[in-house]
């Protein structure tokens, strides 16, 4: 086998195996949104090293299943393209597409923690005291609402700080803050 011919075997790929690609591409990039559409919120909420290692592994995963058994330049070129036009389509920045989107929940206001809300969530207390810690507060009355975002991060809502209703827009029981 000639050189070029060795060259293409090693970096380019075959009609078969660039639609396995992008088939693999497709499916896994839309299970792998909708595992982290369902369980991506509770992840990130514990931001423990096991949710952290859980989704590597996915991401482990689902890479190189979308690369198929041999990956190549080639392959991975088509895979890059197939996952960024996937994500233009279906990409969190998006208000439309097939999967919604996650809310943030409120899970703590005036003076109660709603612990079924961070069960469901997996968020541990100890993260929510951190949190505060963090933001400076040194009591729960400084504290009207702790909101756990979509991204797994958590807003502490201060008391001496007006609260405008826009600023609730999509939190799940945002309202009782208002009440």
């Amino acid at each position: 086998m000639d050189f070029t011919a060795r060259l293409w075997q090693e970096i380019g790929t075959s009609a078969p195996h660039l639609a396995g690609v992008l088939i693999s591409a497709v499916v896994l990039y839309l299970t792998f949104t909708v595992i982290l559409r369902f369980w991506g919120q509770r992840l990130y909420a514990n931001r423990s090293g096991t949710g952290l290692a859980v989704v590597l592994v996915l991401g482990a995963i689902v890479g190189r299943s979308m690369l198929g058994p041999n990956a190549t330049l080639l392959g991975g070129l088509t895979c890059l393209a197939t996952l960024v036009l996937l994500e233009s389509i279906f990409g969190t920045g998006r208000r439309v597409g097939l999967l919604s989107h996650r809310r943030a929940v409120l899970v703590y206001d005036h003076g109660h923690l709603d612990r079924r809300a961070m069960r469901r969530y997996h968020l541990h207390e100890h993260v929510m005291w951190a949190r505060l810690r963090q933001s400076g507060v040194g009591s729960l009355d400084e504290v009207q609402g702790i909101v756990l975002e979509a991204d797994g991060s958590l807003s502490i809502l201060r008391s001496d700080t007006p609260l405008h209703p826009e600023m609730l827009t999509n939190v799940r029981n945002g309202a009782r803050l208002l009440d």
